[in-house]
């Protein structure tokens, strides 16, 4: 199996592929679905459920950290950036997903709550949770192109800079203590992390969001 980070930045880098290209006529053709819907199949013939698992969290945490980076630059929370989002997607009638709430618990270094949703995702609807990856790194790679266009950040740095915090995060797990199996896994994996400067928007840095 490819390396932890290596997974998540096959995602990413597919999820940037279709945002520059016209949709394919079936969904499932586009690259970013073909990232998962491989990962599953791998899963699915292992029996298991580790590539997928490991696509949900490490997607979030880029995730996660870009939207902190865009907040920043807006001078407002990440919950505000959140909760403007969540209202332009129900403008557009879309339906809510589970993509805030766990956007906001990996933001809380809050591992335990990260688990519970997608487990309690997992459990209920395995299609739900499949859409919720290719959400993410879509979110995810529209983030990436924001910051380039606000000059924050070129995507190829914002890039290196998120294979790096994933890396990190997976580097930096832990062994996990109480609650369900499927959470115990997800929580395991969810440790709190901090990535670099670019994604924590730290001083002095050069493509931090306040310089």
């Amino acid at each position: 199996m490819p390396a932890d980070h290596m997974l998540v930045m096959e995602l990413l880098y597919a999820s940037h592929a279709s945002a520059q290209r016209e949709a394919p006529a079936r969904r499932g053709d586009a690259p970013a679905c073909q990232v998962v819907l491989r990962a599953a199949k791998a899963d699915a013939d292992d029996d298991g459920m580790e590539r997928l698992t490991l696509l949900a969290l490490g997607t979030a945490v880029c995730a996660s950290d870009l939207t902190a980076v865009l907040a920043d630059h807006k001078n407002i929370t990440t919950q505000q950036l959140i909760d403007e989002l969540v209202a332009a997607r129900r403008d557009k009638g879309a339906d809510d997903t589970a993509m805030p709430d766990l956007l906001l618990a990996m933001r809380a270094d809050d591992p335990g709550h990260a688990a519970e949703l997608l487990g309690n995702l997992i459990a209920a609807d395995h299609g739900a949770f499949l859409d919720l990856i290719v959400e993410l790194g879509g979110y995810a790679a529209t983030c990436v192109s924001l910051l380039a266009v606000l000059e924050i950040s070129p995507v190829e740095d914002t890039l290196a800079e998120l294979e790096e915090t994933v890396q990190q995060f997976f580097a930096g797990k832990q062994p996990a203590r109480g609650g369900t199996a499927g959470q115990r896994r997800f929580a395991a994996q969810a440790a709190p992390h901090r990535g670099p400067a670019l994604l924590q928007g730290g001083p002095g840095t050069p493509t931090s969001p306040r310089t």
